[in-house]
């Protein structure tokens, strides 16, 4: 079996048991050179077999495309924009994606989060999920060295030159989301 193929189950299997998805939702991606191999549309993050991931053209449209996820174009988009990314995790973080609401920006306050991700710009877009307003949002916040980014009532992308470490950050992001917001509770409670 390819290394990428099973690199992408792995990180898969790691988002689902951390609850990071729901049973079908979020994507991930891998760069090989000027191809990318990605989940296929309405799969399970947490059970993907060689079956479910497809390997497609960075730089061109084929008619393959509809058989992958349907934030294809916003994970092309990124690639194209960022040749330095290997790798794009899209997940659905209760706590982070919550914050989004609130938020412009989330600024860790826990030391982990300071040190992997630092500052995570929030997306706002008309359309939120799988629009060429959303890829292009995407990938002009990538180009500004930003790590991951949460898109307002849809969830986090998160970028890294290898699956592992955009998982990283995905998983950063979550924990110092909850971090902040029981001390943003227990800070409004009168002891």
């Amino acid at each position: 079996m390819n290394e990428f193929i099973k690199q992408l189950q792995f990180t898969g299997k790691v988002l689902h048991e951390l609850k990071l998805v729901s049973s079908h939702g979020g994507n991930l991606s891998v760069r090989d050179g000027d191809y990318l191999y990605i989940t296929k549309t309405g799969r399970m993050a947490g059970f993907l077999s060689e079956d479910d991931i497809i390997r497609l053209p960075i730089f061109e449209e084929t008619e393959k495309d509809k058989e992958a996820s349907i934030e294809l174009i916003v994970h092309r988009r990124i690639y194209q924009k960022n040749p330095e990314i290997g790798a794009i995790v899209h997940a659905h973080p209760i706590t982070a994606t919550t914050l989004a609401y609130f938020l412009d920006e989330f600024v860790p306050i826990d030391i982990e989060g300071q040190l992997f991700i630092k500052k995570v710009p929030v997306c706002v877009v008309e359309r939120p999920s799988a629009s060429l307003e959303l890829a292009e949002s995407l990938a002009d916040i990538f180009t500004k060295g930003y790590v991951v980014s949460v898109v307002r009532s849809h969830g986090s992308f998160a970028v890294g030159k290898t699956l592992n470490e955009a998982l990283k950050y995905t998983s950063t992001l979550e924990n110092s989301a909850e971090i902040y917001y029981r001390w943003k509770t227990i800070n409004s409670i009168k002891f």
